[in-house]
Parts: C-alpha cells; sequence; structure tokens
C-alpha cells in the first residue's frame, strides 16, 4: 500500500477496534503521515447490523422519517446510509451487469417530482421538477440490465441507449413506447444487431364535462399500433406489458415514486441513489413468483437468492477491491 499523499512505501503502525471490525493503521516512510486502511463503507460509522435494517426497510418502500423512528436513529443518518450505501450500489451494478446475452428487452420510463413541481421551476433547472427514470428489462429473467434517471429529454434518452448497448452482446430485441427520441437513439448504438419494434398504446379522450372526475385514472384504451422500426423482431416478444409491471414494482417498494403524498425526492443525487438500491434488490434478493427466484439466478449472474446481508456484503466487498485496483 501506498501513501495517500506522497504515493511513498508505507509500514503498519498499529490497529485500532471500531463498531464493526479491526482496522489497520500505517505510516509512510518517505513523509511520516499517517492513515487507516479503506473501509468497505468509508461514510457510515454505525454497525453494519444497523445500516442493513436502514436498507432492508428502503427496499420495503419505507419513508426516511419511518425508517428513523422504526429503527431508532435520526432521519440524517438514514440519509447517510441512502447515500454512501446508493453510491456504492451503482458502481457494483455497473460491474455486474456487463457482458449479458439477452433474447428481448422492453424499456419504459417512469415519472416522479424531485423538489418541486414542474410548473414551479424553469427550463434550465435540471435538478428539480420532473424527473423520469428509464428502465430496460429482460422479458424472461424480469432482469433490470440497465436504468437511468433524468428529464425525459434527447440528451438523457441517448446516455440511457448508450449504456444499455454497452451491457448486452449479440442480437437483442427491443421494444419501447412511443416516446419519439427512442428510435434514433436505440438505432445509433444498436442498428447491427437490433430487432426493434414501437408499440404504442390509443387512449379515447374523455369527455369534457367528466374529466375532472378522471383525473386519476387513464382514459378508456381502445387499442395498440405497432410499428417495425429496424429488424425482423418476433410478434409474439413485441410487448411492454412487463416492465410496465416492473413501474408497478418501482412504485410499490420504493417510497419516493409514490404519487400524491409527501415522501418525494428532495434532491436528484437522493432519487438517483434510491433506484440504484431499488435495482440492486429487485435483481439479487427480490423472489419473482413467475421466475421462482431472483432475476439475477435466472440471468445466471448469481447461484442462488441473496439476502439483503449478502447484497450489503457483496457491494462493500467490491467497493474494497475497486479502491486497491
Amino acid at each position: 500500500m501506498n501513501c495517500h499523499c506522497c504515493s511513498g512505501p508505507t509500514k503498519k503502525h498499529g490497529r485500532f477496534q471500531n463498531k464493526n471490525r479491526m482496522v489497520q493503521r500505517f505510516r509512510c516512510v518517505r513523509c511520516g503521515k499517517t492513515f487507516s486502511e479503506s473501509q468497505p463503507l468509508a461514510k457510515l460509522r454505525i454497525d453494519d447490523d444497523k445500516a442493513v435494517q436502514i436498507i432492508h426497510l428502503l427496499t420495503e418502500g419505507v419513508g426516511v422519517r419511518a425508517i428513523g423512528r422504526l429503527a431508532n436513529c435520526q432521519p440524517c443518518t438514514v440519509l447517510a446510509v441512502l447515500e454512501t450505501f446508493g453510491e456504492k450500489c451503482e458502481a457494483f451494478l455497473d460491474h455486474q451487469l456487463r457482458d449479458l446475452t439477452i433474447g428481448s428487452i422492453q424499456i419504459d420510463e417512469l415519472w416522479a417530482r424531485v423538489g418541486i413541481r414542474q410548473s414551479r421551476t424553469t427550463p434550465d433547472d435540471l435538478e428539480r421538477g420532473d424527473s423520469y427514470t428509464f428502465l430496460a428489462l429482460e422479458a424472461r429473467t424480469k432482469l433490470i440490465v440497465s436504468h437511468h434517471t433524468g428529464k425525459r429529454d434527447y440528451e438523457n434518452t441517448d446516455t440511457f441507449a448508450a449504456d444499455l448497448a454497452s451491457r448486452v452482446v449479440g442480437r437483442v430485441q427491443i421494444t419501447t413506447d412511443g416516446w419519439q427520441a427512442y428510435p434514433d437513439t436505440i438505432r445509433y448504438h444498436l442498428l447491427e444487431r437490433l430487432d426493434y419494434a414501437v408499440m404504442q398504446k390509443n387512449y379515447d379522450a374523455p369527455p369534457s364535462e367528466v374529466e375532472a372526475s378522471r383525473r386519476y385514472s387513464p382514459a378508456p384504451f381502445i387499442g395498440v399500433t405497432v410499428k417495425i422500426k429496424a429488424g425482423n423482431p418476433r410478434r409474439d416478444r413485441i410487448c411492454t406489458s412487463h416492465v410496465e409491471r416492473a413501474n408497478l414494482s418501482v412504485r410499490t417498494f420504493n417510497r419516493r415514486f409514490t404519487r400524491l403524498c409527501l415522501g418525494w425526492s428532495r434532491k436528484l443525487a437522493n432519487h438517483r441513489h434510491a433506484v440504484a438500491i431499488f435495482v440492486a434488490a429487485h435483481n439479487f434478493v427480490k423472489h419473482h413468483t413467475t421466475l421462482g427466484t431472483t432475476p439475477a439466478v435466472g440471468a445466471g449472474l448469481t447461484d442462488h437468492e441473496w439476502s439483503i446481508e449478502e447484497l450489503f456484503e457483496a457491494v462493500a466487498e467490491y467497493h474494497v477491491k475497486s479502491l486497491h485496483t
């Protein structure tokens, strides 16, 4: 291990016991600086058991203040766990979800509010207002292959499509809704190995006199329009039902997506951390009834269903390894 200050050689210089483990200290031979070895989740100064409890509650859709009451800690502690573990989950997922052989992918975007209403902000404010989470779901295993959170615009859609293309190998079939940025961005990044169709759902406009009473219910569904955008997609795989069902899971198990409540995100960064934790739990921990196991097992990423404790240990272990590479 080299010195953090001058990159010189170091030697062991005692150790101490913190709340969770024995920590080795080091001293630089060149400049004399002393420092501790890297910790699995360096910013957290609480017991691992307490952090796991907080993460477990976060993945079950409990709000920050309610978690503070249930776990007997301050809301700022819950937010610290959310920020630290969410950031490490993002890196862990980026490493794990690579070189995937995928049959059929369904893509959709999910709305949420960050900070304030969109009507009270400006177009230049990219951190507040309406925020959309893009999800790419593998239809057979229900694995969330890629996700991205940002404004519903061409730039964020292109970033999402590029990330998805970097994770899958071989030919892939994709179905999306009618969002106009999808065809250009997906074909640009995946055209040579792409079978792509757009499924646009059509709704009847409700009469104006009953519009107020139907504000929170969808308009009458009248049919779908399917358009082939690239390749030769299989007709029986042109569908977005599975990813729309995943949207329901997001709103159920992530408090920040619950409509008409006080649980929305105040910061875009925390919103992204919460999404990363949900995706990690969905892929590696949540048992999918139709599949009979977790999506990660179905996709061959692991050989058994993980617990929250195992997910915590895997993320912490990867974080330590990444610091030494």
